[in-house]
């Protein structure tokens, strides 16, 4: 039998060998970063791109999202758009996940209520961002909904739900 001290000093390595695995993550990126290719392109070239963006992932959703599967990723979900929240002003993050949210119930027609795609942006900006959000903060609020989209897609298809 070990002496007891040998299985400490095991706990120990242990303990310091996940510390330095997390140590070692990134912890907070830039939303922006998320489209940095798309610097040289004018305004109205990076809106095509996040409609785009946009509606390829409500597509992707669409066959395969239910509230029910949501519901056992949302924790996930929010743990993986975490890392993105450092800078952000906290109202893109709420209302970016509510009028995402609201786009994935409508794409599964609760309540009677559908989405009609593909999604204009030119809609989301004027109608669905709430008017608390700075005119130039809006389209870090239509790529928080995309990251949001984009992670919920991610977690689906991870767990093989």
């Amino acid at each position: 039998m070990k002496n007891l001290n040998e299985y400490v000093d095991v706990v120990c390595e242990n303990i310091s060998s996940k510390l330095k695995i997390i140590d070692g993550i990134e912890y907070h990126y830039e939303l922006s970063s998320l489209i940095d290719n798309t610097k040289k392109l004018s305004s109205k070239e990076i809106d095509e791109v996040l409609e785009k963006l946009l509606n390829k992932y409500l597509e992707l959703l669409k066959p395969i999202y239910t509230k029910e599967k949501f519901s056992s990723i949302s924790r996930k979900v929010d743990d993986i758009t975490d890392f993105f929240t450092k800078d952000n002003d906290s109202t893109i993050v709420s209302d970016g996940d509510l009028i995402a949210d609201d786009l994935l119930c409508k794409l599964i027609n609760d309540n009677g209520r559908s989405l009609k795609l593909p999604v204009q942006i030119e809609y989301l900006k004027e109608y669905c961002v709430t008017s608390l959000v700075k005119k130039s903060n809006v389209n870090n609020e239509i790529i928080w909904i995309i990251l949001r989209l984009a992670t919920i897609y991610y977690c689906l298809n991870d767990n093989n739900i």
